[in-house]
């Protein structure tokens, strides 16, 4: 029988019903059921115990477990990845404050690469839910620990550039990553692809130099002269160090690691490593107790409110372009060069306007953006300016790490950058959901989205300015 035909007939619309009779009975002749009981609609329905899908040339997590039907758990399945990264920006932080970035961020890389490699072998749900929570803890605490080194090996200008262009390679896996799932319909295939081919970044882990910040407010200057004397060298600027440059880092150096020692030091170095003295009471800062402490309490509550509006409109529009109509594939290969052009813009505007005035200005467009759709009556005025808000807030996303770094002190930066990922640990938690009620209206998922890019540009409005 043709194969609509014989769904209209007997099943429910969901296809989750079957109707409950002897079907090894029924005549089929040029297609069409000769002997259908008459009485077929007071027979009553029974659950389908075996499923068939539409796409036999893909193999997904949905086909091979049979996540349908009353095992529709896919935002579930979503979520533990989402939690593990929200505990990952937390721990992270204390983690890599407390055995540096470097070891943290390889050690972790080869978590993600080696349990995203055995994902591609789970034998169940609930095996790849664990895995799932693992491999989100991982990804999240690479993500935080390798934005925070690359910041604290450069200084000034720079560290926004540089903090800006590190979120730049996400936007193009958008575009690789809809490329390689288009050619590989297979998804143990696929996270293999994605997993295993990156242990080879194992081979920089001794090149890859320590943060010289961290080193400092630990006191290790036998290491941190060592990484100086190699960029100079590099640099070809060796000539140009201070005979007694060990002297100034020394004054520089917390009192409680190395207590004795007075000087002068230069002003960027020594004001950043009494900022964190003074976080200090012995041993390892507390780096709770400094964040939600008198002086970064209002920074902490307010980088809260930024990072969970920033990523519920982010990923509330990242992960459900589809939801929105047209080709996923496409869409988000277009969404993804559109925000790395944004991201390469975003540089010079920071530049020309100042950190803060842009992160209210591509916070508030977006949210704009997304209360403006109510107004458009086709669906493909919706797209556009979905798409627009989308390249927008992808700026905000590149620049809000570089903001938040720059609102702490070296000591507990990390730890505060991890608690503005641990909001967006939450806003990721609730971006499931959030498109559940476009069930009550299309576009109330969008006037969410609106009304948080308001919020979230008032917070930055209320936050410190930092050069």
């Amino acid at each position: 029988m043709n194969l609509s035909e014989w769904r209209n007939l007997s099943q429910t619309s969901d296809g989750c019903l079957l109707l409950d009779l002897d079907y090894s009975q029924l005549i089929v002749e040029d297609g069409q059921v000769t002997n259908w009981p008459a009485n077929a609609s007071d027979l009553g329905y029974r659950q389908c115990q075996d499923f068939e899908f539409s796409d036999n040339d893909a193999l997904t997590l949905v086909q091979e477990f049979e996540l349908v039907c009353g095992r529709d758990i896919l935002s579930l399945v979503e979520t533990c990845f989402l939690v593990g990264a929200a505990a990952g920006a937390v721990l992270s932080g204390w983690i890599s404050d407390r055995f540096g970035r470097r070891h943290t961020l390889m050690a972790f890389v080869t978590i993600q690469s080696v349990f995203g490699g055995i994902l591609a072998f789970s034998t169940s749900v609930a095996m790849f839910m664990s895995l799932r929570v693992i491999i989100g803890f991982a990804s999240m605490t690479v993500t935080v620990v390798s934005f925070v080194l690359v910041v604290e090996l450069v200084s000034g200008k720079w560290r926004t550039v540089i903090g800006i262009l590190n979120i730049l390679p996400v936007a193009v896996t958008y575009v690789l990553a809809s490329g390689m799932a288009y050619l590989i319909r297979d998804w143990r295939i696929l996270q293999l692809v994605i997993s295993w081919p990156w242990l080879i970044m194992l081979g920089i882990w001794f090149w890859l130099p320590e943060s010289p910040r961290w080193l400092l407010a630990q006191g290790r200057l036998d290491e941190l002269c060592g990484l100086i004397e190699r960029a100079a060298k590099t640099n070809g600027t060796s000539s140009q160090l201070p005979t007694n440059y060990r002297k100034t880092l020394e004054a520089a150096v917390p009192r409680e690691v190395q207590p004795q020692q007075e000087g002068a030091g230069s002003e960027e170095v020594k004001g950043d490593s009494l900022e964190a003295a003074s976080s200090h009471q012995s041993g390892h800062v507390n780096p709770l107790l400094v964040v939600f402490g008198g002086k970064y309490w209002r920074t902490t509550c307010l980088t809260l409110i930024i990072w969970l509006t920033l990523i519920i409109i982010y990923f509330g529009l990242t992960l459900h372009l589809s939801n929105l109509g047209g080709n996923i594939y496409i869409n988000n290969a277009v969404a993804g060069t559109i925000e790395a052009v944004s991201i390469c813009t975003s540089i010079l505007v920071v530049l020309k306007a100042g950190i803060r005035r842009s992160l209210i200005g591509y916070m508030l467009l977006p949210g704009l953006c997304c209360l403006a759709t109510n107004l458009v009556p086709s669906q493909t005025g919706v797209i556009a300016l979905a798409t627009i808000a989308k390249c927008l807030i992808g700026a905000n996303n590149a620049i809000i790490p570089t903001y938040t770094a720059m609102q702490y002190p070296t000591i507990v930066r990390n730890f505060g950058v991890g608690m503005g990922n641990l909001a967006a640990g939450i806003g990721l938690i609730l971006v499931p959901f959030l498109w559940h009620l476009e069930h009550i209206d299309a576009l109330l998922p969008l006037n969410v989205m609106g009304v948080c890019g308001l919020i979230g540009a008032i917070a930055i409005c209320l936050m410190k300015d930092v050069n």
